[in-house]
């Protein structure tokens, strides 16, 4: 037992491979100035970096912060980024989605997104998601004609900032 100290003072150095606590990739959320997330979800929304580049710059500023906190080299601070962004977007966006009677809950479940789910990487949102998207309205009883432009935009939208969290996350994983 005597090279048990050893592996754990291993295990305890930067780059050690090991999953990120939830505390840890909560680190730049939780230091995020109110409204962040809003202004993330009208990035993602847009499906532009450069729409609010003082938001983008703003999250950029938290996640080195804890970057440098939790001796991150620049292929974790790349993916802590897109998690964050993600992550901040989807807090957002699933305030949004309830105003429009949209239940983030079922686009997750239609796709097997989200934390605890398959979460496939996809490049794009396709026409096929929204076909599953719009069959599990319809069985949840929303008439999935009756859907906004906004909402459809949206639900876009929420797939996007999932994929960018999740795809974030498994580079810690």
């Amino acid at each position: 037992m005597r090279w048990l100290p050893a592996i754990l003072a291993l295990s305890a150095l930067p780059g050690a491979a090991q999953a990120r606590s939830p505390e840890a990739l909560a680190c730049a959320i939780k230091a995020a100035p109110p409204q962040l997330d809003d202004r993330l979800a009208d990035v993602v929304l847009a499906a532009d970096p450069d729409k609010d580049k003082p938001a983008t710059d703003a999250l950029q500023a938290l996640v080195d912060r804890c970057a440098d906190d939790q001796f991150l080299n620049a292929k974790e601070r790349s993916a802590y980024f897109e998690y964050t962004l993600g992550r901040m977007a989807r807090d957002a966006l699933d305030v949004r989605l309830a105003d429009e009677r949209i239940s983030a809950g079922l686009i997750d479940r239609a796709l097997d997104i989200g934390p605890g789910n398959a979460n496939n990487p996809a490049e794009k949102v396709t026409a096929g998601d929204l076909r599953r998207v719009s069959m599990a309205l319809a069985e949840a009883g929303t008439d999935p004609a009756k859907v906004t432009p906004v909402g459809w935009g949206l639900i876009k939208a929420w797939i996007v900032a999932t994929a960018q969290m999740m795809t974030g996350q498994r580079a810690f994983d």
